[in-house]
């Protein structure tokens, strides 16, 4: 009996043996050979059943938040796209509308926690760089977008069952095109298409087979999203304007079956799709030629944002980030003679918690063929509204070259000037007339002498037409009687 006892525990002794060998095995088999990651394929190998992560339904939820965290990233850049892109666009244009295509870029980098599970975090950084085209009120681009960052996320299940984390990195490349229409002097239409691929991972600590190994997986998806937006553009006065605008915006992330863990389990999920209202004015102030400051509200509700996925052909608890967000925001602009750059900062309170900063850079690419070609004119002599005249007693070379002083002192740019044809044409006047028009929006002022000199100011936009030939008429006046009174005297520019 005794010899039985010790022919059975010497068995069991080596058997334990051999188990611990086959373990310290696997680990030098997997770190040779990559067909082997782990000892359960190593065991599948031997005809034994792979062994699962430990996983209970309460924790599954932290997959589905990993897939909610995946939407929220391609949102991102559609923000980004929507707003500060599309302006960058309209003001690159802006710096010399007549002479083409022009150049413009933005970049955001943010931090956010979003009120799913016990709390997820999105991090990252979303550049897009594109190319730029004005025809008439219609600012039309091509853009490229780049995306990198991360997310952390932590399940705090039910009962008894400890915490879950997770994390992963993301990366997203796409392009798109985008537009703004701008009409009845205030009002404004936009639009954005864009599509890409977005790479991500999922990786938790807390999440383990029997021989410590975390779960991982990693995916590639197809994502693409769309935005249409209305605007108003008030001024209080030179310095004060307010742009009132709504925006409501689609995305769609393809689903993809058969995401399979290290461990063999399998990862199912359906379309996602996001739609959202955004609604939100900014207030913005001029301080001098430069720099101009402006803060602003708005607020956003998510219609969307459930995920429907399974975890082993189970159903997993729905993950979604439905409701609201408000949004703060407050910016500076600089503008120069040959680019403009913006810094804007942005704190989020709702579903969606934390803050991003922007930063914004535009400028010209001049496109001298159409330089070379010449400068139109036929758009200001079809125009019938935008025009007023006035006489006044001046030589036309006199009067030309008081237009020119005039417009410098308000700040405006000359694009095209001819004495021998009696006009100038020139843009950039919102510095002193804000809210009346944008930096892109043009004037002629033609210079005509007849028994007098006839100045006329001319504009598509009428409203810059009447408060610009204002300005500029009663100048000229002015400058009429300090030369009677010889108190000022013009010298050629």
């Amino acid at each position: 009996m005794i010899k039985l006892y010790i022919k059975n525990v010497l068995i069991l002794y080596c058997f334990i043996i051999f188990f611990v060998v086959m373990i310290n095995f696997s680990n030098v088999f997997a770190s040779q050979n990559d067909g082997y990651k782990n000892f359960d394929s190593l065991l599948s190998v031997i005809k034994m059943q792979p062994q699962n992560i430990l996983i209970n339904d309460k924790q599954t939820p932290i997959f589905s938040e990993y897939l909610t965290s995946n939407l929220v990233f391609i949102n991102r850049g559609q923000d980004l796209v929507a707003d500060k892109g599309l302006l960058s666009a309209v003001s690159s244009v802006g710096k010399n509308s007549m002479f083409g295509t022009s150049y413009f870029g933005s970049f955001s980098l943010e931090t956010s926690k979003y009120k799913v599970g016990s709390g997820l975090d999105v991090n990252g950084v979303v550049l897009i760089s594109g190319l730029a085209q004005k025809v008439k009120m219609l600012t039309a681009g091509a853009f490229f977008e780049y995306s990198n960052g991360n997310y952390n996320d932590i399940l705090n299940s039910l009962e008894s069952f400890p915490a879950v984390k997770g994390s992963g990195d993301k990366e997203c490349v796409g392009g798109g095109l985008l537009c703004r229409l701008d009409f009845f002097d205030k009002f404004y239409l936009d639009f954005s298409g864009r599509k890409g691929l977005l790479k991500s991972n999922f990786y938790s600590l807390d999440l383990t087979d029997l021989y410590g190994k975390p779960a991982y997986c990693d995916c590639d998806l197809q994502y693409f999203s769309s935005h249409a937006g209305l605007g108003c553009m008030l001024a209080f006065s030179k310095q004060f304007g307010m742009d009132i605008f709504s925006k409501c915006f689609f995305t769609h992330q393809d689903g993809k079956e058969n995401v399979t863990l290290y461990s063999g389990e399998i990862l199912n999920f359906s379309e996602l799709n996001s739609q959202r209202l955004l609604c939100g004015l900014r207030i913005s102030k001029q301080t001098n030629s430069i720099f101009s400051f402006y803060g602003g509200v708005s607020a956003e509700y998510e219609f969307l944002g459930d995920v429907k996925a399974t975890f082993i052909n189970k159903a997993i608890t729905a993950g979604s980030f439905k409701g609201y967000t408000e949004t703060i925001e407050f910016g500076v602009l600089g503008k120069s003679k040959s680019c403009s750059a913006e810094l804007s900062m942005h704190s989020y309170l709702g579903i969606r918690e934390g803050f991003s900063g922007t930063f914004k850079i535009s400028f010209a690419l001049f496109n001298y063929l159409e330089r070379f070609a010449g400068y139109s004119l036929e758009k200001f002599e079809n125009e019938k509204v935008g025009r007023f005249n006035k006489v006044f007693s001046f030589s036309k070379k006199e009067c030309f070259l008081k237009v020119l002083g005039i417009i410098k002192d308000l700040n405006g740019k000359v694009t095209h000037k001819s004495f021998k044809k009696g006009y100038i044409a020139a843009f950039e006047f919102s510095k002193n007339f804000q809210g009346f028009c944008l930096d892109s929006t043009e004037v002629c002022i033609y210079i005509q002498d007849l028994e007098n000199v006839n100045v006329e100011v001319v504009s598509n936009n009428s409203l810059l037409a009447d408060a610009l030939s204002k300005e500029l008429f009663q100048m000229l006046n002015k400058d009429k009687k300090e030369q009677k009174g010889g108190g000022k005297v013009w010298q050629k520019l």
